[in-house]
């Protein structure tokens, strides 16, 4: 059985949701039933590893240090990593979306950001788009399919949140253009202040004069 527990503990420590002193808590607390032996084993070994460094840091010394050096650690630990890699493009998914926006996200290329994309349109898991796409606002990734999907599904709710929460990694212009559907521009219109502030007045007036 895979310990997904265990990535979304250590999850929350890249991100700095929680210290390592509650980091350590929730990895000794962590209900291990279903774990075979083998893998008991090599959490306790990554955990004795974390306990060590924490211990032997100096007292006096940055957080941001002791972050750093507990995150190396765990991020060259086998185990981790074996966890990690052998995660479905599904589960990778759900394990994002877990959160609206962490800072440290999985770093992804566009390649597996759209393979992404395309299992949650398979699934039909717009929050978990919505999600996936606010955690890598204001990085080099291309979110334009995931509001292709809203506009396809006429979902004004989630393609206005996808506007307000990552505009700038959207190309407005091009959403522009893939919208041809009168009930949604309607209901975008109805909308405006909500978005205008992330249209230009041109753009907002070339939407609206699509309407037939």
């Amino acid at each position: 059985m895979k310990n997904i527990k265990l990535l979304n503990i250590c999850y929350k420590f890249f991100n700095r949701f929680i210290t390592v002193d509650k980091l350590l808590e929730e990895l000794v607390n962590m209900d291990t039933s279903n774990l075979s032996k083998k893998d008991i084993d090599e959490q306790n070994k990554l955990i004795e590893e974390i306990k060590v460094i924490n211990k032997n840091i100096q007292k006096e010394i940055e957080e941001y240090d002791r972050w750093f050096k507990i995150a190396n650690c765990i991020n060259e630990n086998s185990y981790f990593n074996k966890i990690y890699e052998s995660l479905t493009d599904y589960e990778l998914l759900e394990f994002i979306a877990q959160y609206i926006s962490a800072p440290f996200p999985p770093n992804l290329t566009q390649e597996e950001f759209d393979r992404l994309v395309n299992i949650g349109i398979e699934k039909d898991e717009r929050e978990w788009l919505w999600r996936l796409a606010f955690n890598y606002e204001g990085k080099s990734i291309n979110i334009n399919s995931i509001a292709k999907y809203f506009i396809d599904k006429k979902d004004v709710y989630y393609l206005v949140e996808l506007i307000c929460a990552v505009k700038n990694n959207l190309n407005i212009d091009e959403i522009i253009d893939m919208i041809d559907d009168n009930d949604l521009i309607e209901e975008l219109k109805n909308r405006k202040s909500d978005i205008i502030r992330y249209f230009s007045e041109e753009q907002f007036n070339r939407l609206i004069s699509k309407l037939v």
